[in-house]
């Protein structure tokens, strides 16, 4: 690809950007003020509260607004859309608005990629098939970047619930037997573990949140295991919903179901430690062993040489 086409190129990206800009604010006979003022709302109206309005009114969120009305939301209904929105939520994402948001930040990744991989394929002086596979390449790597982060997130969200879980049954082992009732427990325990930065106690806040709004308690409990997707949860939620509808006792329930993700930690850390020495032999093969024979025989090798090359 020439310079001449690689400026050619970059004019016309640039002139759809300015246009996509021009038409984000001016489009409907707007004024800029009130263009601003009506972004400004949406975005308060959509975050729930009034905060943080100096970043409201950016360039970056009337582009982001303008595509999102010109892009189709996500069917929920569907296969797709509804594990979209599982993830979503796993990840910590529950505005309504998530999949729609992840769905503009994927398309424009794929266009960056797709940009780079012009932009690459010129600094690197290709042409033909190669500017075509450099382009599908980024196109692709842009597509997949954003679902891949997504799914590491939820991953990473569920293992820190999941090593928060065993502490908080603790917690609300001790509010309960202090005289607490189990709804008054998992507010206490959800404030104080959200103002650690926990993300458990985002979790039981809500689940608070839903049995103050009238939902029942297993209920809750059911949401929270379906919203979180943690295994250990889900015994939980059903030893604490057999426990309410018997009229048994909280408080051992909760002591048992923490003794018992206890051992189930201490299993999973045991079973981590006895793959760390599998997982570490193929690092050790492919790259500490060859080092180790050049260092060892490299310098009789060498010797050998010379004395084949002197006779």
């Amino acid at each position: 690809m020439t310079p001449l086409l690689v400026s050619v190129f970059f004019f016309f990206l640039l002139g759809a950007v300015v246009l996509g800009i021009y038409m984000a604010v001016f489009g409907q006979d707007h004024t800029v003020e009130e263009r601003f003022a009506d972004i400004a709302v949406k975005f308060r109206i959509s975050q729930g509260g009034l905060e943080n309005e100096e970043g409201q009114s950016t360039i970056a969120n009337l582009i982001f607004k303008w595509a999102a009305k010109r892009l189709p939301p996500p069917d929920p209904t569907s296969p797709e859309g509804e594990k979209l929105s599982q993830t979503l939520i796993q990840a910590g994402f529950r505005r309504s608005s998530a999949a729609q948001i992840f769905q503009v930040i994927r398309i424009g990744s794929g266009i960056a990629g797709l940009a780079l991989g012009f932009v690459l394929s010129a600094i690197l002086h290709r042409s033909g098939s190669q500017v075509l596979m450099l382009a599908v390449a980024g196109l692709s790597a842009g597509l997949f970047l954003p679902s891949y982060y997504l799914g590491r997130r939820a991953r990473i969200r569920q293992n820190a619930i999941a090593r928060q879980l065993s502490d908080v049954l603790d917690l609300l082992v001790v509010c309960v037997e202090a005289g607490l009732g189990l709804y008054e427990a998992i507010k206490v325990v959800g404030a104080e573990a959200e103002r650690q930065g926990q993300e458990i106690g985002t979790e039981l806040n809500m689940v608070a949140a839903e049995i103050s709004a009238g939902s029942s308690l297993g209920q809750a409990l059911k949401n929270l295991a379906e919203r979180t997707a943690v295994e250990d949860i889900k015994p939980l939620a059903a030893t604490l919903i057999q426990s309410e509808q018997l009229g048994a006792q909280i408080a051992p329930a909760l002591n048992a179901s923490s003794d018992a993700l206890r051992t189930r930690r201490r299993l999973r850390a045991e079973e981590s430690a006895q793959k760390a020495s599998i997982k570490i032999l193929f690092p050790l093969v492919l790259f500490v062993l060859p080092a180790m024979i050049a260092v060892i025989i490299g310098p009789a090798m060498i010797k050998v040489m010379h004395t084949l090359h002197g006779v």
